[in-house]
């Protein structure tokens, strides 16, 4: 009996190796293929979005470039507009010296001399108007005599009043132009403080360019980086097929020799089975002789007994 129940397990310990094995080799290829498309898919997208990040980093690799050449440009134009602004200052102070000194002194000494110009100008004004009438208008033995000087000055404001009004029109003006240097002074201070801003603007802007141009050899290394990669994921999708295709052989030559391997259970469980049958048989045999022996022994007694 205990033969039997082995032989009976051993035989399904054989069958099931057999469907494993059968059942593997036949799955196993699909499960690779499923496998290799999606690994497969999986390196593309890699390669893909490894396309796209060199793509960014050329690009920014460019604003960069673009941006310290922009700096350079700005830096170079502040510093000119520094010196530009600290060259004008000499310019203002001289404004201020004319301003505040010659053209009002000159303002008042013209005024000085208004009152003896206006004087002159009213004799002047006298002068030309005798000799605007001056005429002859006579005749001599006879002859009409006519002429004039031929001057014609009848102004409608004498020349005096005009110069005494041109006097007044340049009252408090040299008051005034001596008040502008106080607003020169301020003006000349803002711009060396403007000055000195814009020169610290284009040191500030050239410390930056050469922090941004920093940034060109690490994108550089980023791109050959990524490029390398990209590359070998290439390299490995094309190399991908045939990889498969030996686990795919590896694993079938696997199956195939688990399915061989199950010969010996089959083959033992087989043997256990019959084993069993021929002891059954065998016990038959030796029950039917020992029937027949024992038949035998009975006829062969004495009758007389």
């Amino acid at each position: 009996m205990l033969k039997r129940l082995l032989g009976i397990i051993m035989m399904v310990i054989g069958l099931v190796g057999v469907a494993v094995s059968i059942l593997g080799g036949m799955g196993t290829r699909q499960v690779v293929d499923d496998i290799a498309a999606g690994i497969d898919n999986s390196l593309a997208l890699v390669s893909a979005s490894l396309d796209t990040i060199n793509d960014t980093f050329l690009l920014t690799r460019q604003l960069v470039g673009q941006a310290t050449e922009t700096l350079d440009t700005v830096n170079e134009s502040a510093t000119n507009l520094s010196q530009t602004i600290n060259q004008t200052r000499p310019l203002i102070d001289q404004v201020g010296d004319i301003s505040a000194g010659t053209v009002p002194d000159g303002i008042e000494s013209v005024q000085a001399a208004i009152p003896n110009i206006a004087e002159v100008a009213a004799t002047i004004d006298t002068t030309m108007r005798l000799l605007s009438d001056f005429q002859v208008n006579q005749r001599i033995l006879g002859v009409p005599i006519r002429f004039d000087l031929g001057i014609q000055y009848d102004p409608s404001v004498p020349f005096d009043e005009t110069i005494l009004a041109m006097g007044d029109s340049l009252e408090g003006l040299p008051a005034q132009l001596r008040s502008l240097r106080i607003y020169l002074n301020v003006t000349n201070n803002n711009l060396q403080t403007i000055s000195d801003d814009v020169r610290q603007i284009a040191g500030d802007l050239k410390t930056i360019n050469k922090s941004v141009a920093e940034v060109q050899p690490l994108l550089d290394d980023y791109i050959t980086i990524v490029t390398e990669v990209n590359d070998n994921i290439r390299v490995s999708r094309a190399n991908l097929t045939d990889q498969f295709e030996d686990i795919k052989t590896g694993l079938l030559v696997f199956f195939i020799w688990l399915g061989l391997a199950q010969a010996a259970p089959l083959y033992l469980g087989f043997e256990l089975l019959r084993g069993k049958e021929l002891s059954d048989e065998a016990h038959l045999v030796r029950r039917d002789e020992l029937a027949e022996s024992a038949l035998a022994a009975e006829t062969e007694l004495p009758v007389g007994d």
